[in-house]
């Protein structure tokens, strides 16, 4: 399970809207101010992401609870959205290529490609089960209880 540390942005009925700091993997080394990668994550802002989770628990707006994704969700999330696509263009790009299409026609076939490998992923993603879905594995403030 990967964890991360997630604030409570809005309680929803069905659940609560949470909010995630995203974090450069740069910064964590003494190369930091020559490193070209350094650079940009320096110059361009942070990003938050926010979702909703599910869940029993009463909690309260800038409350700071732990997540946890499972580690084959990630992993068949990251599969669907950069290998699918990219093996949909090989293919078709090599399939227009060796039909003997132009070249023009063989970049478009292979753009074609990529787009369709695009939609099945996304396809594919949204018939994903709800067991690959955020938890919260509890709270780093106390809760004031259990919803019923």
């Amino acid at each position: 399970m990967i964890e991360e540390i997630a604030t409570v942005v809005a309680v929803h009925p069905h659940g609560v809207e949470v909010s995630c700091f995203s974090k450069s993997a740069c910064g964590q080394c003494r190369q930091n101010s020559t490193c070209g990668t350094g650079l940009v994550s320096q110059a361009l802002p942070g990003r938050d992401h926010r979702f909703v989770i599910a869940t029993g628990l009463v909690l309260q707006p800038g409350q700071q609870v732990r997540i946890g994704i499972p580690e084959h969700s990630l992993i068949t999330g990251a599969l669907l959205i950069y290998l699918l696509p990219l093996l949909f263009l090989l293919t078709a790009g090599i399939l227009a290529g060796l039909a003997g299409l132009s070249e023009g026609a063989t970049i478009v076939g292979a753009f074609a490609g990529g787009g369709g490998g695009f939609w099945l992923a996304s396809r594919l993603a949204r018939r994903r089960g709800s067991s690959d879905q955020p938890v919260i594995l509890d709270t780093l403030i106390p809760v004031a209880g259990r919803a019923d």
